[in-house]
């Protein structure tokens, strides 16, 4: 990996190690030298930084971070210090271990820096609203991820002394399967035994896969992983059971809101919609809130406590609305239409 000699030189070994840290035959000391030779110079140029390290993969810049893991970065990236992304983080494309396609598929985000020995000198928190990780092989090394994780690739990895402070979701059975998860995971995850919020199926995060998860072919029970706005009308259809077991008797949820393996609600989300239609029985909508009008078109409609509809409710039958339980709040009118 070469680098145009735009870092401090103590800087720049602790990054190239980085970039080494698990793989073989890396030599950090000997590129260094291999710039200073060339006659460049070593002191920080702050109005050439983006350009510099924009090949590398190696900043401190969020803009340039986000794009170096899009499928236009590169097949590893590194920070050089904590940073915090406003927007969700998309890590995709297909690479390969240390760039060449002859070797495996495989994709490092570092959090770390460390000398020549590869001792870790510093370790990086990325705080994000959520990671979603469509590249295959992607492994996630030291430091810690403020925020959700979605794994729709397979070959997942977080490594050991290496933390996501949120939650860790796999969008697929493929995709929990295959990862590897030696780290520390503070909220939802593999081993958390929270079934309701990992389903595999029942986690969206745009717009057309809530349609489909609050559709007949969806799930018992789905989950927005932050604010989502639809254009169009939901509508939430098909009869369903608790925890996909008959015995359980008829029943399915909307989720709000993420967890963490206690329970504990750590954040609530708003669910933006011109008009939500509900035609599943025994239909649950748990924790946050959803701004636009509810059309009960069954019976067993549950608002639970700590939910909100901000709009209105309308029944399409007396059956229906006596049937129904509203523990939260509805701003707008409850009526029969």
């Amino acid at each position: 990996m070469k680098l145009k000699a735009l870092i401090v030189p103590t800087l720049l070994v602790g990054i190239l190690a980085a970039c080494g840290a698990d793989e073989e035959a890396e030599e950090p000391k000997k590129e260094a030298e291999t710039e200073q030779t060339a006659g460049q110079s070593t002191v920080a140029q702050p109005e050439e930084k983006t350009d510099a390290v924009a090949t590398a993969s190696i900043t401190d810049d969020p803009a340039v971070f986000a794009k170096a893991l899009s499928e236009e970065g590169n097949w590893i990236v590194a920070a050089t210090k904590d940073l915090t992304l406003d927007e969700e983080l998309v890590v995709n494309g297909e690479f390969h271990d240390k760039g060449e396609a002859a070797n495996p598929i495989y994709r490092k985000l570092a959090l770390y820096t460390q000398d020549e020995q590869r001792n870790v000198t510093g370790t990086f928190t990325l705080t994000v609203p959520k990671i979603i990780v469509q590249s295959e092989n992607f492994t996630i090394v030291n430091g810690t991820v403020k925020g959700d994780v979605i794994v729709e690739a397979k070959g997942f990895t977080l490594k050991e002394n290496t933390t996501i402070d949120g939650n860790l979701f796999f969008a697929n059975e493929e995709a929990k399967e295959t990862a590897v998860v030696e780290g520390t995971v503070t909220g939802v995850g593999p081993e958390s035994g929270v079934e309701d919020v990992v389903s595999s199926a029942s986690i969206v995060y745009d717009e057309d896969a809530l349609i489909k998860a609050a559709s007949k072919e969806g799930n018992w029970i789905f989950t927005i992983l932050g604010d989502l706005t639809l254009d169009k009308e939901l509508v939430v259809a098909g009869e369903f059971y608790n925890k996909n077991d008959k015995a359980q008797g008829i029943y399915r949820k909307l989720g709000l809101y993420s967890q963490d393996g206690e329970r504990n609600v750590k954040a609530a989300y708003t669910l933006t919609v011109p008009k939500l239609t509900v035609q599943s029985e025994n239909f649950k909508i748990q924790n946050g809130t959803v701004k636009g009008d509810v059309y009960v078109e069954t019976n067993g409609f549950t608002l639970a406590k700590d939910t909100t509809i901000d709009g209105n409710v309308y029944f399409a039958s007396e059956e229906f609305q006596k049937s129904a339980v509203i523990e939260g709040t509805i701003t707008g009118a409850q009526e029969v239409k």
